[in-house]
């Protein structure tokens, strides 16, 4: 049960602050709605301009605060960064240095490599087993994504396509393109580098082996590249499964008829797809790569993926409310949005989320429920 702007789950509730606080006067305003932009004429870049305060206002959020060592610091990772991405091969470096050069800030490409969110995403037939259907949460822990969440609508060579973003990003995390397909991605394990149990360090080394790569794009610019050029959903599982990719990561894909959905797990050069109904959180569940990867099967973070898979699956062809399927533990205190996509009747349903101001271990609704539609 959602209200003005607590969550009532099984078993806990979400309270509202105390009266008269800040924190108070933020829980009841006004929920706003998710904006949607037409870019099919221009480009991420143009919007990022276009709309320079909110895109300065989440890289402050994401960055935070800098003394004048760590300034220094940025600068020089956001350059290499900078480089990497020109070697990579991707067709989204100018959009980027247009967006970097435009704003004059760092950090504008360094924030579009990374890669630091979990989520939970279900591939399967939708209610009533006419066409697929793709749920998927994203979760981040920077305050002010889901509230600032926008809907593009943009163009390729296969057709239209709209997807959730901020002003600033150039990649794909979340999307539908109407009569293809829908699709997300998701975050992997981390591999196991650095001696101990140093999950920082090994997501430092990470990063540092992927920028000595070239040749292969980010993931999230290979799913944007996917909606611009796939003309269906055996065309994007294609590109899914064989384009070589900077780091691991995991896809969900859906197309437009019940069968067509799968889940597609890959690390750089090589895949495991399971078709039928599958799902993804944070964790290995089809596929076996070789090396170490932080989060075995006892431990907490694959515990809690394996938990947030098993909840969502239960929702395959299941009917229900709008984000109904959103309880814990798939909800959680980092979820930043929800959404709902069949591409087979066009429909896209987003919702933004923020933590609880009382500091609960839940978030709470942070826009109104946008229902997006394909139309001219």
């Amino acid at each position: 049960m959602v209200t003005t702007r607590g969550i009532v789950a099984p078993g806990k509730t979400v309270l509202a602050p105390p009266a008269g606080s800040r924190a108070h006067r933020a829980w009841f305003q006004p929920l706003e709605p998710i904006p949607v932009f037409d870019l099919r004429a221009s480009d991420p870049a143009a919007h990022a301009l276009a709309r320079s305060e909110q895109a300065r206002n989440l890289a402050d959020v994401c960055i935070g605060p800098l003394n004048p060592a760590a300034r220094l610091a940025l600068s020089g990772a956001d350059a290499l960064a900078r480089r990497w991405l020109v070697a990579s091969g991707t067709p989204y470096a100018d959009e980027l240095a247009r967006i970097a050069d435009g704003m004059g800030i760092d950090g504008v490409h360094l924030l579009n490599t990374s890669y630091e969110w979990g989520c939970t995403a279900l591939a399967a037939p939708a209610p009533g087993g006419g066409s697929a259907r793709l749920l998927r949460t994203l979760d981040w822990p920077f305050h002010g994504l889901g509230r600032g969440v926008e809907l593009w609508r943009q163009r390729g060579p296969a057709g239209e396509f709209a997807h959730l973003s901020w002003p600033g990003a150039v990649g794909l995390l979340t999307g539908m393109a109407p009569g293809r397909f829908a699709a997300a991605i998701n975050q992997p394990p981390v591999r196991r580098r650095a001696p101990g149990d140093n999950a920082t360090l090994d997501a430092v080394l990470a990063a540092l082996v992927a920028w000595r790569s070239s040749g292969r794009m980010p993931a999230l610019h290979l799913l944007r590249r996917v909606f611009e050029t796939a003309r269906d959903y055996a065309e994007a599982r294609v590109l899914l499964e064989r384009t070589p990719i900077a780091t691991p990561t995991i896809f969900t894909l859906v197309g437009l008829r019940p069968e067509e959905t799968c889940v597609v797990e890959r690390d750089t050069e090589t895949f495991a797809t399971r078709d039928g109904v599958a799902s993804a959180a944070n964790a290995w569940r089809y596929g076996t790569f070789p090396g170490a990867w932080r989060g075995g099967r006892a431990s907490e973070e694959a515990q809690d993926s394996a938990e947030r898979s098993a909840m969502i699956e239960t929702w395959a062809g299941r009917a229900g409310a709008p984000f109904e399927w959103v309880t814990p533990p798939i909800l959680n205190a980092m979820t930043r949005l929800a959404a709902e996509a069949d591409p087979a009747r066009g429909t896209l349903r987003v919702v933004g989320y923020e933590a609880a101001p009382s500091g609960d271990d839940i978030a709470f609704p942070a826009t109104q429920w946008l229902e997006w539609s394909a139309a001219p």
